[in-house]
């Protein structure tokens, strides 16, 4: 195998490690940000349901006048 050969075949091999490290780290930021979103999407959902238990409890009718009459 001629130098020229050599060294081009060395700079592909760099150049798919580099490729390889960059999607790894992509991915792991992936998982990081589907947990994040997960996250989020739990406390949404307490509370939304801490709207809706505070909602089943309004006594007051929605006819009632503003409370400056």
């Amino acid at each position: 195998m001629t130098q020229d050969l050599q060294n081009r075949l060395d700079l592909l091999e760099a150049h798919v490690a580099e490729q390889e490290r960059v999607l790894q780290d992509m991915s792991d930021e992936m998982a990081k940000q589907w947990s994040n979103l997960d996250t989020a999407a739990a406390k949404i959902e307490r509370l939304l349901d801490r709207i809706r238990a505070l909602e089943g409890q309004s006594e007051a009718p929605d006819n009632a006048p503003p409370p400056h009459y």
